[in-house]
């Protein structure tokens, strides 16, 4: 009986290791990860941005769309507008559900559309997650939406990139995919995600995540920790600083005026 238990046992091994052969080697080419290279960034005093690169499997004719999205933040600002002449500020506006940081890349050469016409990713997909309220006008909407993104862009922390992703045949089956995004000098701390949208055929097939942390270090992060947690002392010592400054740049400028 023990000699037929363990040739049971072969044979179920047997079974289970000609089973995994079997698997078609294009289907473990497939990975659920996405390779993102650095995936954590120190913000020091000399910070002016990084370069993050991109990898990642995909299946055989499929495409992808790669979106970089911080977290969102209520926001106020200030509407300027004209009173007796003079530009001044007539109101305030509140932004709510807008990312800090929105970038999105895709190998297509224009950002592309779901089958029906559906983008639920890019600046299209923003315009109906952002809400606007405060000193403004219904028919307002659409236009101050549209500054905020393109004020957004101006700074950096707004970007579409269709075609930088680069997709190329995998010699085990599949295709890999690459492409690389800059994080701006101004980037708030934070966890970003980044998210890849598999799409074939106007469908969309998986979505892969992974993060990139942010954090600072060094004298800014000394400043934002006395900044939130020693308010007082920072106010003072913002002043001393201030006109430890001022006095410097007059005795330089003042040297200078002398020669």
């Amino acid at each position: 009986m023990a000699a037929c238990g363990s040739k049971l046992k072969k044979l179920a091994w047997l079974s289970l290791l000609a089973a995994v052969l079997a698997v078609p080697s294009g289907a473990e080419a497939v990975s659920d990860k996405i390779h993102v290279t650095p995936n954590r960034v120190d913000i020091g005093a000399f910070f002016q941005g990084v370069d993050v690169a991109l990898e990642g499997q995909l299946p055989s004719g499929a495409g992808a769309v790669v979106e970089i999205r911080g977290e969102t933040i209520h926001q106020t600002l200030l509407r300027k507008g004209r009173r007796w002449g003079l530009w001044m500020s007539v109101g305030e506006i509140d932004v709510d559900n807008a990312p800090n940081l929105y970038l999105v890349m895709s190998s297509a050469p224009q950002i592309p559309e779901l089958a029906g016409g559906q983008t639920p990713w890019g600046f299209a997909s923003l315009k109906s997650q952002v809400n606007l309220k405060g000193a403004l006008a219904p028919d307002e909407n659409d236009n101050f939406l549209r500054e905020f993104l393109e004020l957004k862009k101006s700074e950096d922390l707004y970007n579409a990139l269709p075609g930088a992703i680069t997709i190329s045949d995998s010699p085990g089956g599949g295709a890999t995919f690459t492409g690389n995004f800059s994080l701006p000098a101004r980037v708030p701390p934070g966890k970003y995600l980044v998210q890849l949208s598999v799409l074939k055929d106007g469908q969309l097939m998986e979505r892969k995540t992974a993060e990139v942390k942010v954090r600072m270090v060094g004298f800014p992060a000394l400043f934002a920790s006395l900044a939130y947690e020693h308010a007082a002392f920072y106010g003072i010592l913002a002043v001393i600083i201030a006109i430890a400054t001022g006095f410097i740049m007059g005795f330089l400028f003042k040297g200078k005026a002398e020669h």
